[in-house]
């Protein structure tokens, strides 16, 4: 048994640009010890600047700041059966973590921060698509205790995430993933 709350409030900045908030958290009501069962929020669906296996445990939480503007509106550039109508520009800050976990990660907040180019174009005149480049940075550096049963490169029981550039590609036909 757990609960989840997962969030997004966006409001204009100005006439073209808006913000975004986005908040997620998760606990489980009673305690699973194998590390299968935890909630990890990390990776695309989550913390941007981590990835998907650094933040996992009984109790996970994250909020993202985004700013979002256009930088070139009504291209209307026809390539085949594809029509590029927009570019955006998202740049954001996010911070989170997770708690009871076997991991050992420590109970400090994770920090991160990124921006993302993204596309807006139609298919064949009637499908909305859209691409997106990402790239995220996690500014804290730590180092995750694994449990016996995972296999590691260096044959060791521990990985350190953060301090490194992630890059994230996509085709969608909306821009929020979930």
């Amino acid at each position: 048994h757990s609960l989840e709350l997962n969030t997004r409030y966006g409001y204009r900045i100005t006439r073209s640009t808006s913000g975004q908030i986005t908040a997620r958290a998760f606990s489980y009501l009673n305690k699973p010890d194998d590390t299968f069962y935890f909630d990890y929020t990390g990776g695309l669906i989550g913390m941007n600047s981590y990835p998907f296996f650094a933040l996992g445990g009984r109790t996970t939480a994250f909020a993202r700041a985004s700013f979002i503007t256009p930088l070139i509106q009504n291209i209307n550039r026809q390539i085949g059966a594809y029509t590029l109508d927009k570019v955006f520009l998202n740049t954001f800050v996010e911070a989170g973590n997770a708690w009871n976990s076997t991991l050992n990660i420590g109970d400090n907040l994770k920090t991160g921060l990124g921006a993302e180019l993204r596309f807006a174009f139609n298919s064949y005149y009637l499908f909305p698509m859209k691409f997106f480049m990402k790239g995220a940075y996690g500014l804290n550096r730590f180092d995750v205790t694994l449990p016996s049963q995972f296999v590691t490169p260096e044959n060791g029981n521990t990985v350190q995430y953060g301090g490194e550039l992630l890059l994230y590609f996509g085709l969608t036909f909306d821009f929020d993933l979930l």
